[in-house]
């Protein structure tokens, strides 16, 4: 028997957004905030810096390459996390990130061979320390109801589409400044600031403590390797953001590649925001909007809305009706991540909460890395008709995955989550059931996931 949601009564939204005002929440969004959009203006400047030097087949390699390794290892980093402690690790990886960018930084700069340049960017990014996962982690320990928990991930997602429309254009205007070389120094010096003020408040927050280390048991222990991936329901999370990596990818490297084909450098900054300002729009008004759909049923459906338009890219050859498409794919984006942090909230144990975490961003990732590859090798035989179509068939086997029938889920931990209060914060929201937490998920006539999705 499924047991019945736990309701909880909605707040107002101006209190919601009173509560996103204040300390610690509000610090801790700022310093997201600030980290991803300079963690995202590297890779932009990267691509540019190292086209100008290399060509832009083997600066595309250099890119996906460690976008794929990154991929892959994001969760072993966050499964570092879980398992020997938020405090140590996360500073540790912070000061081998600094000193490898710096490495980086340097061999853009004097112009080493491009096989020297690609091992030191694999080791900055997997160095780099999960903030942004341990801080979705412990979200749930900082806030004290759902409306809060809803409130805080749609503002921290909303956020970060906002910080991918300001990145590209704070990159394009560097590049006109300075060029791509210095562009590029200017950016990881800057983020090498922001991830020390980020560690410092990682540190006085305690982000990502969030359970008491279980011990372990011979069903644990035969899938440990697995992680969150063995809990059900999880797989089905990630396949729709395989697919947004496939055209995050592919754009990353098409979009530039192509405007300069065009000779319109200029429109470089807009049309690779034209996405995350998409992002921004649907976020906040998927945030305001009350929609009694569950969630899952919302999963499948916005996945539908973000792969119609770009079914469509094969058409996309007038830069206004490419820049058209991503905005209107846009608008799907950040409801898509909102609703895959809210599902992983529901599904994930505290004893793999952060490297849950890490799964989202790092099934964009994967095939983000192995679409900028292809799409820079086509973009540098200046295919551009076969570089669209390739994307377009990409989206449509999103599209049509997300009319088949979900499978139907029951959501069990592995093991019994832990509460932790720490000293100094808010009190953790009690641990419910999953069968409670995914309710219409789950089985037909379940209680709806009323805690999940009070208005904001």
């Amino acid at each position: 028997m499924t047991a019945p949601a736990t309701h909880t009564r909605p707040q107002k939204p101006a209190r919601v957004l009173r509560q996103l005002a204040r300390p610690p929440v509000r610090g801790l969004l700022t310093l997201a905030f600030l980290a991803r959009t300079a963690a995202a203006v590297l890779p932009i400047t990267l691509l540019l810096a190292l086209a100008q030097s290399h060509g832009y087949a083997r600066a595309a390699l250099v890119g996906g390459g460690y976008t794929v390794v990154l991929a892959f290892c994001a969760p072993l980093r966050g499964r570092i996390l879980d398992r020997y402690g938020a405090h140590r690790m996360l500073t540790v990886m912070g000061a081998a990130t600094a000193l490898l960018l710096a490495l980086v930084a340097c061999s853009v700069e004097f112009r080493w061979p491009w096989w020297t340049t690609l091992p030191l960017v694999i080791a900055a990014t997997l160095s780099s320390p999960p903030l942004n996962a341990a801080l979705r982690s412990s979200w749930r320990h900082l806030v004290t109801d759902e409306a809060q928990l809803k409130a805080v991930h749609s503002a921290d997602s909303v956020l970060e589409e906002a910080g991918f429309v300001l990145a590209p254009l704070t990159a394009g205007a560097a590049i006109t400044l300075v060029g791509p070389r210095h562009a590029y120094e200017t950016a990881a010096a800057a983020f090498v600031t922001i991830t020390a003020l980020y560690l410092a408040a990682a540190r006085r927050h305690h982000l990502g403590t969030t359970h008491s280390r279980p011990a372990a048991t011979p069903a644990r222990s035969a899938r440990r390797w697995l992680g969150p991936l063995a809990t059900p329901g999880t797989t089905t999370i990630l396949l729709p953001l395989l697919v947004m990596g496939c055209v995050f990818g592919g754009t990353s490297v098409l979009v530039p590649a192509y405007t300069q084909h065009q000779h319109a450098t200029a429109l470089l900054g807009p049309l690779l925001a034209a996405i995350s300002t998409g992002g921004v729009i649907g976020g906040i008004l998927y945030a305001t909007i009350d929609w009694k759909a569950g969630l899952r049923r919302k999963y499948q459906l916005l996945t539908l809305g973000f792969t119609l338009p770009t079914t469509l890219l094969f058409l996309a050859r007038p830069l206004w009706l490419l820049a058209t498409l991503l905005l209107l794919a846009g608008l799907f984006v950040t409801p898509l991540f909102i609703n895959a942090f809210l599902l992983i909230d529901a599904t994930a144990t505290d004893n793999t909460r952060i490297e849950a975490n890490t799964w989202v961003g790092a099934s964009t990732d994967i095939t983000g890395g192995i679409m900028a590859v292809i799409i820079g090798a086509l973009a540098q035989q200046h295919r551009w008709d076969t570089a669209l179509l390739a994307l377009t068939c990409c989206a449509a086997v999103g599209a049509a995955g997300a009319v088949l029938p979900p499978a139907r889920h029951t959501a069990k931990p592995l093991t019994e989550p832990a509460e932790v209060t720490v000293p100094g914060e808010p009190a953790a929201l009690p641990a419910r059931p999953p069968e409670a937490r995914m309710g219409d998920a789950s089985k037909p006539g379940a209680a709806p996931a009323t805690p999940a999705e009070p208005r904001p």
